[in-house]
Order: C-alpha cells, then structure tokens, then sequence
C-alpha cells in the first residue's frame, strides 16, 4: 500500500504545487502547458513515468521478499 501511495503523491505534486505556488516539477509542468514547451512536457511525462515504474517494480520485489508465499517465477506443480 505504502508504495502505491508513492505513486499517488506523485501523481498528485502537480496539484499541491500549483494551489500552493511552490516551485518544482509540478509547477514546471504547469508553465510548460502554459507556454506549449513541448520537449519539456515529454521529458517530464518519461521521468514520471520511470519513476512511477520503478516504484512499482520496488513494491513488488519487497512484497515478494516479504511474504513467503509470493514466488517470482511462474507455478510450481
């Protein structure tokens, strides 16, 4: 749950950047909407992207560590 709430906040730093005019990614992306900075919008759109990934990906190899009846490789018959 921990790692999809990163994942949220993420999402959701867009937001609390704009309402409370604090500089950052959020406030970036806004600007570049704003001004159609296109490369801008793409580059912060993939690192995102990876980091939402890779948040994921962190979640699930923990998970899988952490409960024992999780396995990473395909059913065992």
């Amino acid at each position: 749950m921990i790692g999809i709430q990163f994942g949220t906040l993420l999402a959701f730093a867009v937001v609390t950047e704009s309402i409370f005019a604090w500089p950052g990614m959020g406030k970036l992306i806004i600007d570049s909407i704003n001004l159609l900075d296109r490369p801008v919008i793409v580059a912060y759109l993939l690192i995102t992207v990876f980091i939402f990934t890779l948040i994921n990906l962190m979640t699930d190899l923990l998970y899988s560590v952490l409960d024992p009846r999780v396995r990473l490789g395909g059913p065992s018959e």
